[in-house]
């Protein structure tokens, strides 16, 4: 029986979805109102502190609003009101609707608007990196373990967790590419660039994954050597064809940020040779160079002349008066002779400053002399 109604329910809900209007435009204020009224209600009865399951009818009325709506922006609105964190029991019910509402609600709903699939990923990511940090202690936030950052005396001759350890940097460093590649396909879709302000508001965290990245493509290809060692080729298939599979995303992704102005002058990005390390030989670990991102620490020094080379495309109507530079107009000579008459500019403003005091010292002895003067006449006349 339960079986059947769940399946009439499920039915139902299909029918209404079908048959509900779709962005019907609300014109008059009351219904408005209402229909908005009408979704608070559902939802504070469906995410509440009370430890209940959430009647099916007011999740329902919240699917169907997304499909009303075309999309979830009335329900995030309301979210905000909502103290999420407040109550485990509320956090947790809200994972449930939000369950919901991405299985049944609108396709616009969810993961296919601008920022959540971006979002969703840097979630994964952070989790992921969280996970790792409390499996694997001896790593510290910026992945580094000691001096030398020598991975392969962690465990001495222990091959065991070496084999677990990379498994877990391969599941990192997955995660990282994932990101990666929703933030440029986000960029392909839009019209920003790395140049803009949209632009940069995305691209800001590809500089920690460049960090991040490099120092894991470097811990895995050391521990991996350090297995062939001891293990056979066979048992490590399959993370060799992950390295491998990994090393290509990773030298796209390295090519595709050294070409964005952005970075430029932020960060050194690493330069990886054309092929991967065979770690059947070990003339390729002889051979064998880390990759550095080195970070500008003085990049904040020309962070105001970035500024000016912003475009805000956020506003339509001012976009369209302003023409944004592609990232290949703005070549690294311009920058270099605009750094140049800067240089120049400050110096003549020095002289013109030198020149100014010694004027002013001047005007002040003259001021000086006519005193003395003054008073040597009125002493005659007296």
């Amino acid at each position: 029986m339960s079986v059947n109604k769940n399946r009439s329910n499920t039915i139902y809900l299909n029918q209404l979805i079908i048959n509900i209007p779709v962005r019907r435009k609300i014109v008059d204020h009351n219904d408005r109102d209402k229909f908005e009224w009408n979704q608070w209600q559902s939802a504070t009865k469906s995410i509440n502190n009370v430890e209940v399951s959430p009647k099916e009818k007011h999740v329902r009325n919240l699917i169907l609003g997304t499909f009303r709506l075309e999309g979830s922006r009335l329900f995030w609105t309301m979210m905000t009101r909502i103290n999420i964190e407040s109550h485990p029991i509320i956090t947790w019910k809200f994972c449930y609707i939000i369950h919901r509402l991405l299985r049944d609600g609108h396709q616009n709903n969810g993961v296919q608007q601008n920022y959540a699939l971006l979002s969703c990923r840097y979630c994964n990511l952070i989790i992921s990196k969280l996970k790792f940090h409390e499996r694997n202690l001896m790593f510290i936030g910026n992945l580094t373990i000691n001096e030398n950052n020598d991975i392969r005396r962690l465990f001495n001759n222990n091959y065991d967790p070496y084999f677990q350890l990379c498994t877990e940097l391969l599941n990192y460093m997955e995660e990282i590419l994932n990101l990666v590649q929703v933030i440029f396909k986000s960029l392909d879709q839009s019209r920003s660039n790395s140049m803009t302000t949209i632009g940069q508001c995305r691209l800001n965290p590809i500089i920690i994954c460049i960090q991040d990245s490099s120092l894991l493509y470097d811990y895995i290809v050391k521990v991996l050597f350090k297995l062939h060692e001891r293990l056979s080729s066979d048992i490590l298939q399959d993370h060799r064809q992950r390295l491998i599979d990994q090393f290509q995303r990773l030298k796209c992704f390295y090519a595709q940020s050294s070409t964005l102005q952005y970075f430029r002058n932020l960060i050194k990005i690493p330069i990886l040779p054309e092929n991967p390390p065979n770690f059947n030989l070990k003339e390729d670990l002889t051979n064998y160079q880390t990759p550095v991102a080195i970070v500008n620490t003085s990049a904040s020094d020309s962070s105001q002349m970035m500024e000016d080379l912003l475009i805000d495309i956020s506003d339509d109507t001012k976009s369209t008066q302003r023409v944004a530079p592609t990232d290949n107009l703005l070549e690294d000579e311009t920058l270099f002779n605009r750094s140049q008459d800067i240089s120049d500019l400050e110096q003549k403003v020095l002289q013109y400053d030198a020149m100014l005091k010694q004027n002013r010292s001047e005007t002040d002895d003259l001021h000086r002399t006519i005193a003395i003067k003054d008073a040597e006449l009125i002493a005659e006349r007296n």
